[in-house]
């Protein structure tokens, strides 16, 4: 019931702190945590070293922030590894106050800054790894500075629908200049780092090769991004990635049933909200937490309450 009210609130009400300090001195938050039957799973990009290195996509959460998020989560959530939260939906095992932690695209920042704080706190995680972008020092296309700068809805839509989400495609078509090294932590990771950073409880999922939009792909290139990228991953980690995350959190059940059938255990998408009992292992939901959300605001949203939608 209370839920129920909160969203008739919520309607047409922007995601301001103020909303959700409100939520938070009701205590709103701490009653659905608490009595709400459905697992959390928070998607983070990256973790850098301050706040002048986090930009305006809010994917490159400053490490201050997200140390301070992980001390409130682990004060309050039962954190577990993907592989229990998945073994618990099997079960029918409670989901109250379980929580699991995942990162997409595998940047450096996460290995370097992220894990750190992860291994101090014992939180285990995921890291989604795009196999082809490893090690490489130009970067994802979204943080080209002439892209970020020129992002907006429409050329958003026509970059991951009539560009299929391909980078090269998309920094062609803009005719910016060819893009420049990133600083360190804005690089996806390479082998060593990723390799050296293997520890019980730290996970390693797939992202696809190239972090296409798969169900723009024909069957071949899925088989690509789905099969071989899990390969490439085995010989450059020496792990089986067994979780897999949609880019760009798109799917189509084409594309949920390659996934499954490439023997992955479960994949995630960027479909707002908790995980019930009844969730589908290959579509599990994901609470997208950006760089600079407010404590108020990200109290709410692991709640379930009030989450927009997903960015990439």
């Amino acid at each position: 019931m209370m839920l129920s009210v909160v969203r008739r609130l919520s309607e047409g009400v922007p995601w301001g702190s103020c909303y959700y300090r409100g939520l938070r001195a009701l205590g709103v938050p701490a009653l659905n945590r608490r009595y709400r039957e459905a697992g959390l799973v928070l998607c983070y990009h990256n973790v850098v070293p301050t706040d002048d290195d986090a930009d305006d996509s809010g994917l490159h959460v400053p490490r201050a922030q997200f140390e301070r998020q992980m001390r409130w989560l682990v004060d309050r959530y039962r954190v577990v590894s993907l592989r229990e939260l998945l073994d618990r939906l099997a079960s029918g095992s409670s989901l109250r106050s379980v929580a699991a932690v995942t990162f997409d695209d595998g940047y450096a920042g996460v290995f370097e800054l992220g894990l750190p704080i992860l291994r101090d706190l014992r939180i285990p995680a995921s890291v989604f790894l795009v196999s082809d972008a490893v090690g490489r020092a130009s970067g994802f296309w979204w943080d080209c500075p002439g892209i970020a700068e020129s992002m907006n809805a429409t050329r958003r839509r026509r970059w991951l629908t009539d560009l299929r989400g391909d980078g090269e495609a998309i920094l062609a078509s803009e005719a910016g200049p060819e893009p420049r090294p990133l600083p360190a932590a804005y690089r996806p990771a390479d082998w060593p780092l990723i390799r050296a950073s293997l520890a019980p409880g730290i996970d390693i999922g797939g992202h696809s090769a190239t972090h296409r939009t798969l169900p723009t792909l024909d069957d071949g290139e899925l088989e690509y991004e789905i099969v071989a990228s899990r390969e490439k991953i085995h010989a450059g980690a020496g792990v089986w990635p067994v979780h897999f995350a949609y880019p760009y959190g798109q799917w189509t059940p084409r594309v949920r049933e390659r996934v499954r059938a490439a023997g992955y255990r479960a994949a995630l998408t960027l479909d707002d909200g908790l995980n019930r009992r009844s969730a589908d292992p290959w579509l599990l939901r994901r609470v997208n937490v950006p760089a600079g959300i407010s404590d108020a605001a990200f109290e709410s949203w692991t709640a379930g309450l009030a989450v927009p939608s997903a960015a990439r």
